[in-house]
């Protein structure tokens, strides 16, 4: 019992230094009464569970919360006081559950002394990822010592490395697809327009009707191979770290095409180009920002959605003093305050399947540019990026 009480004493100590004066000098009363009742080697085991940043805690023998150290607010956002008494097992995410719970059954069995996993940690703001340590108490009456500490900055770094690494790989590989690609499209086009060529020449030997449907026909897959050639030529563009001159419209006009089949199904393309303009810097840097801002808004449209109603709009207009600005509206659920705050921050996304947009803002700077966002729930998002342009 005297563990729980200063469990209480300790986050109340930790994370309420602006109670009144009544109110904390009888807190701080208890504190004292209870570390009196204490040995000296418990006093040492309360302070140092004070002062780590890890989370100490402590289970009795059916794998009840005992003790939390005063950082498990910070963690996770619950007060210590609520989740005393409760089991661990509890506390964790319910796909981790059972792997929790048969670790601390094997502690109180005496089949092993001690385990650490990698799991989710339910928290007010969401799951956090933490590592559980946990070690067979030396009472020997089944209880358990442990630590949680916070690895989910770490856990996101691995993902966003193993992202990259896949994106790395696939961008050694698209110059080979492409031209894999490429040299069998150009004999596709080249014998279409022969056959377009050569309609005239049987014109007399078949109906007239019979000849237009053969015109219109292989004119549909001309078109069709052409889409897929320009389609293939941004993709080998993408790579390019050339530096000059970039025609901001030509470059919209390709990162729009490369989205298309996505936002076939949830809604329409919009133009609203003003003069054009050409900027300095990295095509294919300038590339990848602009396409995993138009990409973000084309995946926050619902799938299956209203495609008239639904639309994307890719807005440019001169900003004076030299600059342009390209705006990416969406027409989407918007985006909270809360979530805006962080919106450019590395590892950040509002949603699994969105892309990241830290690395938007790096490229943006590095031209010399800024990016911001406004969003109203329930309206829509608008990213803003100004960028100088070319003298």
């Amino acid at each position: 019992m005297a563990y729980q009480q200063l469990s209480q004493v300790i986050a109340f100590e930790a994370e309420s230094p602006s109670r009144n004066a009544g109110s904390r000098m009888g807190m701080l009363a208890l504190a004292e009464s209870l570390r009196s009742g204490l040995s000296a080697d418990a006093l040492r085991y309360h302070f140092l569970a004070e002062q780590l940043s890890e989370v100490v805690f402590h289970l009795d023998g059916q794998g009840n919360l005992t003790f939390l150290g005063p950082t498990w607010t910070a963690l996770t956002g619950l007060a210590v006081e609520d989740v005393l008494g409760q089991p661990l097992a509890e506390m964790v995410h319910p796909e981790e559950r059972p792997r929790v719970q048969a670790m601390l059954d094997a502690i109180a069995a005496r089949v092993q002394a001690s385990f650490r996993l990698e799991l989710k940690l339910l928290a007010a703001g969401g799951p956090r990822w933490v590592e559980l340590a946990a070690h067979s108490s030396p009472t020997g009456q089944g209880e358990v010592l442990g630590t949680l500490t916070d690895v989910t900055e770490r856990r996101q770094l691995q993902a966003r490395l193993q992202q990259s690494d896949k994106l790395a790989t696939l961008g050694m590989l698209v110059p080979g697809f492409t031209h894999e690609m490429n040299n069998p499209l150009a004999f596709m086009l080249a014998n279409l327009d022969y056959l377009l060529s050569s309609m005239g020449d049987i014109a007399g030997a078949a109906p007239a009707p019979q000849v237009a449907e053969w015109r219109e026909a292989v004119g549909e897959v001309r078109e069709g191979a052409e889409r897929l050639r320009q389609l293939i030529g941004h993709l080998r563009s993408f790579r390019s770290e050339s530096q000059g001159p970039v025609d901001l419209h030509a470059l919209l006009d390709s990162v729009g095409q490369m989205v298309s089949s996505t936002l076939r199904s949830r809604g329409r393309l919009v133009r609203d180009y003003g003069a054009r303009a050409v900027v300095a810097g990295s095509e294919g840097g300038l590339r990848q920002a602009l396409l995993n801002l138009v990409l973000h808004a084309v995946l926050s449209l619902r799938d299956g959605g209203d495609t008239e109603e639904n639309e994307v709009r890719l807005v440019t207009r001169e900003a004076g003093g030299g600059h342009v600005v390209v705006e990416v509206h969406d027409t989407g659920a918007g985006l909270p305050a809360e979530q805006l705050s962080h919106i450019f921050e590395p590892g950040f996304t509002p949603h699994e399947a969105r892309p990241a947009l830290s690395v938007c803002r790096d490229i943006v700077r590095g031209l010399g540019g800024s990016i911001t966002v406004t969003s109203v729930v329930g309206r829509g998002t608008v990213f803003r990026v100004t960028l100088p342009m070319a003298s």
